[in-house]
């Protein structure tokens, strides 16, 4: 007996084609306008933080060192700065997060989220000495709303007593 391969161009027995990924001669994919908006908002984060390798040298890291940051396998990112092959929006807007969130955090470094502990130690002890200054800023103006707070009340005796002391002599000049 005879074994027939099924060619994948041609229904199967289910009535469906066997349908085999995209090639050259099969032509261009498809961009949905969602794809379009991503790619514009990936052109405008390059015109901000430049390419990936500009990054990767500023920041003074390894290609390991960037994809354990990225959490991305080595060789994506070797293909994404040789092949001339993008990746993908969500790895931009990781780094534009990035460096949005180090212009708001001074001394934080990739070694902060690669784990390396003593400069995680640096920067945590760095952001304590800004919390440290920032709890006694509020002390100092809590001292000085409980002193307003004091001279209010010690003022609201003062003209209770005064408005007191007026009542009680109007109405003494009245019954008299």
């Amino acid at each position: 007996m005879e074994m027939k391969t099924e060619d994948p161009t041609q229904p199967s027995h289910f009535g469906r084609t066997n349908f085999s990924p995209p090639t050259e001669a099969s032509g261009p994919r498809v961009r949905s306008s969602l794809r379009l908006q991503y790619e514009a908002q990936v052109a405008v984060i390059q015109g901000q933080i430049g390419n990936l390798e500009k990054i990767r040298q500023d920041l003074g890291l390894s290609q390991r060192k960037m994809s354990q940051l990225l959490m991305v396998d080595p060789s994506a990112w070797t293909r994404w700065t040789r092949d001339g092959e993008s990746a993908p929006p969500s790895v931009w807007r990781a780094l534009q997060w990035y460096f949005i969130v180090r212009e708001k955090i001074p001394g934080l470094t990739p070694s902060y989220f690669l784990g390396n502990s003593g400069l995680q130690q640096e920067a945590t002890a760095e952001g304590l000495r800004q919390t440290q200054r920032q709890y006694q800023l509020l002390e100092e103006k809590w001292r000085k709303l409980e002193l307003e707070t004091r001279t209010l009340r010690r003022w609201n005796r003062i003209w209770f007593g005064v408005a007191l002391t007026a009542l009680v002599f109007f109405l003494l000049s009245r019954l008299f």
